[in-house]
């Protein structure tokens, strides 16, 4: 499953499949990306099960990781949220060179 959402300044990718989720942000002007399902404004980073880019689960847990995140996405206000943590996230250089929107197929 793939959900992309365009925001103000970043468009937005969540994916889910084989037990896996992720999600990225890519800023919509330098076109830096960074996966955003680990960020300390979503979980634990205490916790070694949040820490990779791809979280491994099984497909019923990445399955509602997904649906929370397409909810959070479809949430004005907290994508404004968002994307103003982002930008200090950002102001932190730990982003990833230049990416395309999609990651997979549509």
């Amino acid at each position: 499953m793939i959900y992309k959402k365009e925001g103000q300044k970043y468009n937005f990718i969540a994916e889910a499949f084989d037990g896996c989720f992720s999600a990225k942000a890519i800023d919509k002007l330098a076109r830096k990306c960074s996966f955003i399902d680990n960020l300390n404004l979503e979980v634990d980073i205490d916790n070694p099960d949040f820490c990779d880019s791809t979280w491994v689960l099984n497909d019923a847990l990445a399955k509602d990781c997904f649906n929370k995140m397409k909810r959070l996405f479809r949430d004005n206000e907290a994508l404004t949220d968002l994307e103003n943590y982002l930008d200090l996230d950002r102001e932190e250089g730990e982003w990833e060179n230049t990416c395309l929107f999609s990651t997979r197929g549509s």
